[in-house]
């Protein structure tokens, strides 16, 4: 038995090439998914408590924009990973480490360990739904629909 499907692919072809036309569409596409990713790790990371100074927040950014990928991500912020993956913190030119605690004396230790506080896996994992919603709302406007 022989079953033969024919499709008119005329308008998809014609899509897929206002996509390949268009260049920057794509990128600007998951833009809008990684503006999404950017703002859930933000919130993500004020949750977690991670914004005394304000740094780690203001790092959390869209970078490296490309045809077909984008990256979000902290730079130029050397605790970020380890509130991401946790870690153990050993010291590096001194006996131990010190800090002053929240009764206001002075601790010292040899090694810290800090608990994973992730803050930019979940704002991809539990947001892909939003994240799919955004590209294709920003591709349907760029083919007009």
């Amino acid at each position: 038995m022989i079953i033969k499907v024919e499709w008119d692919m005329s308008e998809v072809n014609a899509l897929i090439g206002k996509v390949k036309a268009a260049g920057q569409s794509g990128t600007q596409a998951l833009v809008h998914g990684g503006t999404v990713v950017e703002a859930h790790a933000k919130m993500n990371a004020e949750g977690h408590g991670l914004h005394k100074s304000g740094d780690l927040i203001g790092s959390i950014q869209i970078y490296d924009k490309a045809a077909w990928s984008v990256m979000v991500g902290s730079r130029g912020v050397v605790y970020a990973a380890i509130h991401e993956f946790g870690g153990d913190i050993y010291p590096k030119r001194a006996k131990a480490l010190s800090w002053i605690g929240e009764d206001g004396k002075r601790i010292f230790a040899k090694k810290v360990h800090m608990p994973t506080r992730a803050y930019l896996r979940p704002a991809f994992d539990e947001n892909k739904g939003e994240i799919i919603d955004a590209i294709g709302r920003e591709v349907a406007k760029q083919l007009g629909g």
